[in-house]
């Protein structure tokens, strides 16, 4: 089984270079803030089973909300240093990788998880060696 905190930042990181920046703030907002799902399917315009899907995802890779709310506390700031790799382009999705375009986000995800996943796993490894720098700094 994974490590938690590599889980939820592997998590995290896709969904940065897939460009979901709506949901990495929808489950900073829920994790961090404190910002009831209905608040936040109303202010990012997506329904309240989807931000509850999100918060479930997250909680389960962590297995804990508590622990889930310090990584990402510590973690955000770094995640959205990160440059997406997939831009939305009218209806479309475009790779910046490879220039492949795709019709929705789980589509775009899955091929960042086969075609990319070295440039995945770097973005992991900067993210936790941050966290490390930061945390041995304080």
């Amino acid at each position: 089984m994974e490590d938690p905190v590599i889980a939820l930042v592997r998590f995290l990181v896709i969904k940065r270079l897939a460009g979901n920046s709506s949901m990495l703030m929808a489950v900073k907002e829920y994790f961090v803030d404190g910002v009831s799902p209905s608040s936040i399917s109303y202010k990012y315009k997506v329904s309240k089973f989807r931000v509850r899907g999100y918060i479930q995802r997250v909680t389960e890779k962590t297995r804990n909300s508590y622990l889930a709310s310090s990584i990402i506390k510590q973690v955000f700031p770094l995640i959205l240093e990160i440059e997406p790799a997939v831009i939305k382009v009218n209806e479309k999705y475009v790779c910046l990788l490879c220039d492949q375009s795709f019709n929705n986000e789980i589509t775009v995800e899955n091929h960042l998880r086969r075609k990319h996943e070295e440039h995945i796993n770097k973005a992991i490894k900067e993210v936790l060696e941050s966290v490390k720098e930061l945390s041995t700094s304080s």
